[in-house]
């Protein structure tokens, strides 16, 4: 069995199903598609506060003197200018600048960083993280996707209920995109302030035993679990692509319309990843072709019904030419219209 083949588990499968979870597999993880109601767990991320579980998300831990140089050779973007508790999204790029991970890459220490990265992609960024590293490198690649989890807190009251609940170690005043360590019942734990579904949250990586005891501490505290169909909601209101469906295809920065957030070169343009609302209620698959007066003008990549606006929406890539607000398009018989990024905006 290949890496391709094979399904992997989350380590706390146990503690979903008990929670109620309906599992679905995405990105070769079988994962928790939500706990009975995805409209309402949307609407605590949107409202108050959810708690999720990303472990299938990959996690490197780079260690070493020449770690940033390591990171730099792999990542684009300003990975050796990064502060000790810093953090920063970062893309890495193949020979032809087309993106091939999405990453949050955090300063953890002097000489180490974790790297999270998207779930498909685990194994190639792991081989180009090993294949970029000199002879006489002093770094060290630390695959630690299987031996923690990753859980994800994000909503308006997130930092309030962390703050309340999860102990004085957890800095009240964490920035965004600032990373610290520290413990929880005698625990440790690292915890960056950082979300990719639109609202301000954090994420903690730990053991599974840790995991287990915050997720129970929040759930009393009124924190429900969210699953992947709130969470892919949420994601694509914000127009915060993924790797998979959004960039599987080959994009570079600029058609993903990622160059200026990452700070980076755009490299080749043509296309653009645009915003779309459908009419109707069907929602169409990835690589459904996107038309406009007649002619081929891209396709489409994400797209769900919308439990925040009611609606059909989606990540497109839709020619440059073509890719403006009001914009109509037609995608397989279905109208649709370019709309505005994004389609819900981040609370303050």
């Amino acid at each position: 069995m290949t890496h391709n083949d094979r399904i992997y588990h989350l380590a706390l499968r146990e503690i979903h199903q008990a929670a109620g979870a309906t599992f679905a597999v995405r990105t070769g993880w079988s994962l928790p598609e939500q706990y009975g109601d995805a409209a309402r767990e949307h609407a605590a991320l949107r409202g108050h506060a959810a708690l999720f579980d990303r472990s299938h998300h990959s996690r490197f831990i780079v260690s070493g003197t020449d770690a940033g140089d390591l990171l730099s050779a792999v990542f684009a973007g300003h990975v050796n200018e990064l502060d000790e508790g810093r953090a920063m999204r970062a893309a890495a790029l193949d020979e032809m600048g087309r993106i091939v991970d999405l990453a949050l890459i955090a300063r953890t220490g002097g000489i180490a960083y974790m790297v999270t990265g998207e779930p498909g992609q685990r194994f190639q960024t792991f081989e180009r993280l090993q294949a970029a590293r000199g002879a006489d490198w002093d770094v060290r690649v630390e695959d630690r996707t299987e031996t923690t989890c990753l859980l994800g807190v994000a909503g308006p009251a997130a930092a309030a209920l962390c703050e309340q609940h999860l102990g004085e170690g957890l800095p009240a005043r964490l920035q965004r995109l600032h990373t610290v360590t520290f413990e929880f019942h005698g625990f440790r734990t690292l915890v960056t302030r950082t979300s990719d579904i639109g609202e301000d949250g954090f994420e903690f990586m730990l053991a599974p035993a840790v995991a287990q005891h915050i997720i129970e501490t929040l759930g009393q505290a009124g924190v429900p679990l969210a699953g992947q169909a709130a969470l892919e909601s949420a994601r694509i209101e914000a127009c915060i692509p993924a790797f998979d469906p959004d960039l599987a295809p080959g994009y570079t920065p600029a058609q993903a319309d990622l160059d200026q957030l990452l700070d980076i070169p755009g490299g080749e343009e043509g296309v653009i990843l645009s915003a779309v609302l459908l009419e109707g209620e069907s929602v169409p698959p990835a690589g459904t072709p996107v038309t406009a007066s007649g002619r081929r003008a891209g396709e489409l990549r994400s797209c769900v019904r919308s439990l925040g606006i009611g609606s059909v929406i989606g990540l497109a890539s839709v020619a440059t030419d073509v890719a403006l607000p009001g914009a109509e398009l037609d995608l397989a018989g279905i109208r649709a219209t370019i709309t505005a990024k994004p389609f819900l905006r981040r609370r303050s």
